[in-house]
C-alpha cells in the first residue's frame, strides 16, 4: 500500500540524488529539500525522478487508486511529485539537534514556491535557472 509506496518514492529520489552529486538537505514528510553544486544537475535530478517514478514498480494495491493508475493522457503512473528548481546564494546553518547543515533565505522560498506552482509530474525552473 502506501507505506511500501512511499519507499520506492523514497529509493528513487534518493538513487537520483546519488546520480546527480545532490545533497539532501533534509526531509520533511514525504518532501525532500535537495542542493546541488551546479543548476544543470539539479535539472537532470529533477527529471531523472519524474523518469524514474514513471519506471518504478508500484505495489499493486497502489495502482488500483484513480490518481496512481496508468493514465493514457499523461505519462503518470504511480505516485507523482513536483520538483521547484533554483539557484542562487543561501544561508547556511548547522542544525545543533541534528548536526546537519540547513540551507534558508529567498533562493530556497523560490524554489519552494515554483514546487508549489506547478504540478505532480513536472519540474519547474526558475528564469534564473535557464540562464
Amino acid at each position: 500500500g502506501m507505506k511500501e509506496g512511499l519507499q520506492v518514492h523514497n529509493q528513487a529520489i534518493r538513487d537520483c540524488i546519488a546520480g546527480h552529486n545532490g545533497h539532501e538537505v533534509k526531509t520533511i514528510g514525504d518532501s525532500f529539500m535537495v542542493a546541488f553544486e551546479s543548476t544543470s544537475d539539479a535539472v537532470w535530478f529533477g527529471l531523472s525522478v519524474q523518469e524514474r517514478l514513471l519506471d518504478s514498480a508500484w505495489p499493486e494495491e497502489l495502482l488500483e487508486l484513480d490518481s496512481c493508475a496508468w493514465n493514457q493522457s499523461g505519462p503518470w503512473c504511480g505516485l507523482r511529485v513536483r520538483i521547484g528548481v533554483h539557484c542562487g546564494e543561501v544561508s547556511v546553518q548547522l542544525n545543533t539537534l541534528t548536526g546537519r547543515y540547513d540551507y534558508f533565505g529567498n533562493t530556497v522560498n523560490k524554489a519552494a514556491r515554483m514546487e508549489g506552482a506547478c504540478v505532480g509530474g513536472a519540474v519547474a525552473v526558475t528564469p534564473e535557472v535557464m540562464e
